[in-house]
């Protein structure tokens, strides 16, 4: 007489599936949080702090962050006109797995940035660290 689950293999597949559900939302959960920190700190550093002047606020207002997954857009909000043409391009070349795509959407982000000042580069390197720390604390959890 043998043992008898009390399961079959679909609960074991939904159980699965579940799981697999709820790592996917943390993960852009993750994911999204760091973006609008990113956000937040590269639009807020001034001059003062090493950031930029924005005389027409159009550098500003063209730094975000978009989420995706398989290349499929899973982050909230819009992306600003101004760097539509960058998110694409940066999407085209990672089109699986998870993505974290951070820009400055005005074509002089990159000459501000050479002149000493700080339009992603810091910001970037806090994000850097929040998803090494969030990969170290979901390797935790497995």
């Amino acid at each position: 007489m043998g043992l008898k689950p009390a399961y079959s293999r679909e609960d074991v597949k939904r159980m699965f599936s579940l799981k697999l559900k709820r790592i996917d939302s943390a993960i852009v959960s993750r994911f999204i949080f760091i973006g609008e920190t990113f956000v937040i700190n590269a639009r807020s550093k001034t001059a003062a702090e090493g950031g930029f002047n924005d005389q027409t606020g159009n550098l500003r207002s063209s730094i975000c962050y978009v989420v995706f997954k398989d290349g499929i857009k899973r982050s909230p909000g819009n992306i600003p006109d101004l760097s539509r043409k960058l998110v694409e391009e940066l999407k085209s070349k990672h089109l699986s797995g998870y993505v974290l795509i951070v820009v400055a959407g005005m074509n002089y982000a990159a000459a501000v940035e050479s002149k000493g000042k700080d339009v992603l580069t810091g910001s970037s390197i806090k994000a850097k660290a929040m998803v090494q720390a969030a990969i170290k604390d979901f390797k935790k959890g497995l």
